[in-house]
């Protein structure tokens, strides 16, 4: 690799392949089209992706709930009609199969891959460099799968829209199971029974396991992603005629319960 890689987008996930890159010794060069961001003594620059001529980009930017609870893809088609279609690009923001096939629809000969992201906010510089493995769909699979080997990463190897999916029901999953054991701890309450043995007991079965059993003051989830990823699949089943009633309950209870605390 002769070039740097450009890292659109300078929040908890860009500063992650940052630190992950320049630990392999990849030169990067961050552009935050939203907002400046100073961090320490570093400056993210507010310049534009094409000022750069950049080997490849990753694309971090934020892809916020819009009003009807899809995912507004402003940011990301901003910095793609920045970019050359030669030009390697990997998608590491949330996205829907529609936001996909409108990416693909308006770029149809850019060089684009996907990869989901499932970084906690807090401690996404440590998750990135604990997980073993990154997934990949799209069109520049070899150009990517060099680079994160390299970075001591195995590769899955996926259809974009698969890893859309799995990554939305897979938070969708895990907001659903803080909404059931949130019930849990309603049952337990009212029964005078101690709700934090009975989860414990619960995640001793390897099958469930103790993640996101933990009920707090604030109740159910919150945070970005949850709340976020369920809207958004809620909002592409219902274009698709598909009832998700399980996960739909699971947002109406959480609503409920974040409302009264």
């Amino acid at each position: 690799m002769t070039g740097y890689i450009l890292i659109a987008g300078y929040g908890s996930v860009g500063q992650a392949h940052e630190r992950l890159l320049n630990t392999f010794d990849y030169m990067t060069q961050i552009v935050d089209p939203e907002y400046y961001r100073i961090l320490g003594q570093k400056q993210a620059f507010l310049g534009k992706v094409s000022d750069y001529n950049a080997e490849s980009i990753i694309i971090c930017v934020s892809t916020p709930e819009d009003y009807d609870g899809a995912c507004n893809m402003v940011n990301v088609l901003d910095v793609l009609e920045q970019t050359k279609e030669v030009t390697p690009v990997l998608i590491k923001s949330t996205i829907s199969i529609d936001g996909w096939l409108n990416v693909k629809h308006k770029f149809p000969n850019h060089n684009i891959t996907y990869s989901p992201e499932y970084l906690r906010s807090d401690t996404a510089i440590k998750d990135l460099e604990d997980c073993e493995t990154i997934s990949l769909g799209g069109d520049d699979i070899p150009y990517w799968t060099e680079i994160f080997n390299n970075c001591g990463k195995n590769i899955n190897i996926y259809e974009p829209e698969e890893l859309i999916v799995a990554k939305t029901f897979r938070n969708a999953f895990l907001a659903t199971k803080v909404s059931f054991f949130n019930q849990i701890f309603d049952y337990c309450k009212k029964t005078n029974v101690n709700f934090q043995k009975v989860a414990n007991e619960i995640g001793e079965d390897p099958r469930i396991g103790h993640s996101h059993t933990r009920v707090t003051n604030e109740r159910g989830f919150g945070g970005h992603c949850f709340p976020k990823d369920t809207n958004a699949i809620l909002k592409s089943a219902n274009n698709v005629g598909v009832d998700l009633n399980i996960i739909r309950s699971a947002v109406e209870y959480n609503n409920k319960i974040r409302k009264n605390t």
